[in-house]
């Protein structure tokens, strides 16, 4: 670490004369639980199934990317081009209302009104057995 830090003090100091040091980085080893691929998550995919059985009504959903840190964004409305205002932690329970959008990419959108009011990509939700 003395060593790289050397050497990057002295690339600084001689980059006024108009030289140039390039200083190698060390490479970053892989550190053990940081965004690990879970197993397969035990709720079913939710990917919309309620609207195109008719239920409409508020259901309880879970938030699985399928990253033990995963996140999920929630958007003003369905699409990647909205604005992203929210954030969701995986394992997170939401309520879905049963309404979802298909965007121009093919992805199913679905409408949660708890935590917050927003549109989220259904192939991150779950379906609880609530």
């Amino acid at each position: 670490m003395k060593k790289l830090l050397l050497l990057m003090s002295l690339s600084i100091l001689l980059a006024g004369c108009g030289l140039k040091i390039y200083v190698p980085l060390p490479t970053p080893t892989p550190t053990e639980g940081v965004l690990r691929l879970t197993t397969t998550p035990s709720p079913t995919p939710f990917e919309g199934r309620a609207v195109a059985q008719g239920q409409n009504t508020p259901r309880q959903a879970v938030v699985c990317t399928g990253w033990a840190q995963g996140a999920l964004n929630v958007r003003a409305c369905p699409g990647i081009q909205c604005w992203a205002f929210f954030v969701l932690a995986e394992g997170r329970e939401v309520t879905v209302d049963g309404k979802t959008s298909r965007a121009e990419d093919g992805a199913t959108w679905a409408h949660i009104v708890q935590p917050v009011d927003g549109w989220v990509n259904g192939k991150y939700l779950c379906e609880t057995a609530k």
